[in-house]
């Protein structure tokens, strides 16, 4: 593998780190696993081809511990941030008061309708 094929999937690699570091920190966290290990495979194809050709493979280093730290921080999120959903109670009680309030008003107003008639 020359050093250009070793550029390019340090970049791409680079990219899917930085995607996943991202990704990690939103809302969204679940979807960073994905550009995460791509860039975590491209880091390491990179690092083991530079280290194996003897080249300077401290850029491939950076994308793999990128990648490996993007994993660590949604995976973490995933299995300690709990997802409930909690019931507004107070909600459901203005909620049945106002279809009260409205039967009311339509008995009202049906009652004001028979004595026009």
């Amino acid at each position: 593998m020359n050093k250009t094929l070793i550029t390019i999937l340090s970049i791409f690699g680079i990219i899917g780190a930085i995607l996943g570091l991202l990704f990690s920190f939103l809302p969204i966290s679940n979807l960073a696993i994905f550009p995460a290990v791509l860039g975590l495979i491209l880091g390491l194809i990179a690092y083991l081809s530079a280290k194996k050709q003897k080249l300077n493979f401290s850029f491939a280093r950076i994308v793999v511990l990128l990648a490996l730290l993007a994993i660590i921080i949604s995976m973490g999120k995933q299995l300690f941030t709990e997802d409930e959903v909690k019931a507004d109670t107070e909600f459901i009680q203005k909620e049945k008061q106002s279809e009260v309030d409205a039967v009311k008003e339509l008995e009202e107003l049906d009652d004001e309708l028979d004595e026009l008639e």
